[in-house]
């Protein structure tokens, strides 16, 4: 039967401070026998006698003096491990890596953080802007902040908000070009997409059950919402774009929302992480964070006046 050694270390040290067996024994809640019995399994490990044993007394050999300075050292060492993780377990302390789409961290995430790391300052936040979805484990990622349908498998999440499309373009250019009555209509406008859509050349609608899906097609393609948004700003065309991009072109009225009587498509936003088991507290405390600051309703559609 294998020995376990950090428990006959503890056995033996006990012994040794308590100068008997007996007092060893109540002192870790063991039979005398077993606390014998560890003892025993050690110095048959070890190959050496550790202890001189009398009927009344109890003595270190040369050997044993010399194994109890390095066990006592080596179990402070061990004590302190634990306190070490029992403190890590409940704290959240270290370095968070997070990675999300731009416009997420430029517009969202990067407020989110700023507020996170006030509340818990034992904790660095290391955010890195992505327009691919990374391999979390290969490259190191604590946790994603995604925006999809749903998620691959072998990935644990946590919805945090549902994220709403919307069709919109500059009041300079539906002056120009009139305003879309139907999905259809937009068949024939200047549709700017974004390159790593799914759905960059159809867009969907619902309205009363009924769903329509238009292919469009435009003069501006790009991998970065940010430049969508603002070429549509400039009157260049029809963007189709998550609420949480352009709220606040909305909101100021340098885009006008088009179709109000049709729904876009949603989405969700998602915390991704690699696994559940043994969750470390920065991560749980920052998913929880997110989940407090951007549901379920989020501020950005709060604040989108319907048009």
């Amino acid at each position: 039967m294998a020995i376990d050694i950090v428990a006959g270390m503890r056995v033996f040290a006990a012994v040794v401070e308590a100068e008997s067996f007996a007092g060893a024994a109540d002192k870790l809640d063991l039979s005398r026998g077993m606390a014998t019995r560890y003892v025993a399994q050690l110095e048959k490990h070890l190959g050496v006698r550790l202890l001189n044993r009398t009927t009344r007394t109890l003595s270190l050999t040369a050997a044993g003096s010399d194994y109890y300075q390095r066990a006592a050292h080596i179990l402070d060492m061990v004590e302190e491990a634990e306190r070490s993780a029992a403190q890590e377990s409940a704290v959240p302390r270290g370095t968070l890596r997070v990675t999300a789409a731009t416009p997420l961290c430029t517009r969202h995430l990067y407020r989110a953080v700023t507020d996170y790391v006030q509340r818990y300052p034992s904790v660095e936040v290391e955010v890195i802007a992505n327009e691919r979805v990374v391999d979390l484990v290969e490259e190191g990622f604590d946790l994603a902040v995604r925006v999809a349908r749903e998620i691959a498998p072998g990935l644990v999440t946590r919805r945090l908000a549902p994220v709403r499309m919307a069709a919109c373009a500059a009041p300079a250019y539906l002056k120009k070009r009139g305003l879309p009555q139907s999905p259809e209509d937009l068949a024939g406008h200047n549709c700017l997409s974004y390159s790593y859509a799914s759905f960059r050349s159809d867009w969907r609608f619902r309205r009363n059950g009924v769903e329509r899906t238009v292919r469009v097609s435009g003069s501006l393609r790009s991998n970065s919402g940010e430049v969508l948004l603002n070429a549509a700003v400039e009157g260049l065309g029809v963007i189709y774009e998550p609420t949480f991009l352009v709220y606040e072109a909305l909101r100021q009225g340098r885009l006008v929302r088009m179709l109000p009587d049709w729904e876009p498509d949603e989405f969700t936003m998602f915390a991704v992480y690699p696994s559940r088991k043994f969750l470390s507290p920065k991560v749980r405390s920052f998913v929880d964070f997110l989940v407090e600051r951007f549901g379920p309703e989020p501020y950005w559609d709060l604040d989108v006046e319907q048009k």
